[in-house]
């Protein structure tokens, strides 16, 4: 179990984003439902592949590499739309599950069962003690 992706305590990583150049975020939003799954990296091939594909192809920052979301564990995602932001330093990829009609998770954790988790938002954060506690077990 890593600490960081399944414990209790909140430790979040002020540093990424000083690893991370020639990318932006973009915010991977469910088109159906408007849940937030998860919060991403894009480069400008990526992005550009994403558009022709009309598939969720993010950049992996860990890896430094274009990462088709689903191509290993096959939990793929159809582009239905795309935005960017008012100083055009961000994006909001909204999303469905593909094939069409197909429901499975978006992170690459798992759930008690061993199943993709639907969100990467599965821990909510107690604003008096800052512990984590799991609403997708």
């Amino acid at each position: 179990m890593k600490e960081t992706e399944e414990g209790s305590a909140l430790q979040v990583d002020f540093t990424k984003l000083d690893r991370v150049t020639g990318c932006v975020p973009v915010a991977i939003q469910d088109a159906d439902t408007g849940e937030v799954l998860l919060v991403a990296y894009t480069d400008e091939e990526a992005m550009r592949r994403s558009f022709q594909e009309r598939r969720l192809i993010l950049y992996s920052s860990s890896r430094r590499a274009l990462w088709e979301k689903g191509a290993t564990s096959g939990c793929r995602f159809e582009l239905v739309e795309a935005f960017v932001n008012c100083e055009q330093n961000s994006l909001l990829y909204r999303v469905r599950p593909w094939p069409q009609g197909s429901t499975h998770g978006i992170c690459h954790t798992q759930n008690q069962g061993g199943a993709p988790r639907h969100s990467c938002y599965y821990r909510r954060i107690n604003l008096d003690t800052l512990a984590l506690t799991h609403v997708e077990p």
